[in-house]
């Protein structure tokens, strides 16, 4: 089965072969800045797209969303839970764990006359190791004369999704536009929609210091 994280991930050992970083004591922040700008390295983001792509093109027309999520915080991020609200995961699964300086990537399709409407939640840590929650979510509309497509993200505390209420995330994902970010305790998350039938929701979760 193929991988649906793409990138080697980035540890102490990636900067301590680095000269800004050898002899000093590495931080959370240091590799989640590293790995943010390393972010496209190796080609990493096109080898992304192109597995989202090609789970697109395997799976036919109609409204899809191709996700993609860069880890940009220091650790690892592991995913929590996810939302369907139009339209459900496509044929590959969730990527259950984004290493520092990876990114995951999936696939979201629309069912009959629905859009493909979906939010995931990860979780990882800050700065100081405290964990946080945060949900990204997409809406591709079917019925794009009508509704828009949007991004839309939250940051929480860890276990604030498992009981949230769902009716009102969806309707604040429906207000937001094309691009939205959120920070919170030193953690920072933004996203961008496309507009087409198959549109990419990228996302880039990191550190406020990064």
């Amino acid at each position: 089965m193929a991988t649906t994280v793409f990138g080697d991930p980035i540890t102490n050992a990636t900067l301590e072969l680095m000269p800004e970083y050898r002899g000093k004591k590495i931080t959370r922040t240091d590799r989640a800045h590293v790995a943010l700008n390393m972010k496209n390295k190796g080609d990493k983001d096109a080898k992304a797209h192109k597995y989202v792509q090609d789970l697109q093109n395997n799976w036919g027309n109609g409204d899809s969303t191709q996700c993609l999520i860069y880890n940009a915080t220091g650790d690892r991020l592991a995913i929590t839970l996810y939302h369907d609200v139009q339209g459900s995961l496509g044929a590959a699964p969730y990527p259950l764990f984004i290493e520092n300086g990876q990114w995951g990537a999936f696939l979201h399709v629309s069912w009959t006359f629905t859009g493909s409407i979906g939010a995931v939640v990860y979780r990882g840590k800050n700065e100081s190791g405290d964990e946080f929650d945060c949900l990204l979510s997409w809406c591709n509309p079917y019925n794009k004369s009508s509704y828009n497509s949007a991004a839309y993200i939250e940051i929480h505390a860890s276990g604030y999704f498992s009981d949230v209420n769902w009716r009102q995330i969806s309707d604040k994902l429906h207000a937001s536009t094309l691009v939205h970010s959120s920070e919170w305790n030193g953690c920072k998350v933004s996203a961008t929609m496309g507009r087409m039938d198959s549109a990419v929701f990228e996302g880039v979760v990191t550190l406020s210091n990064a």
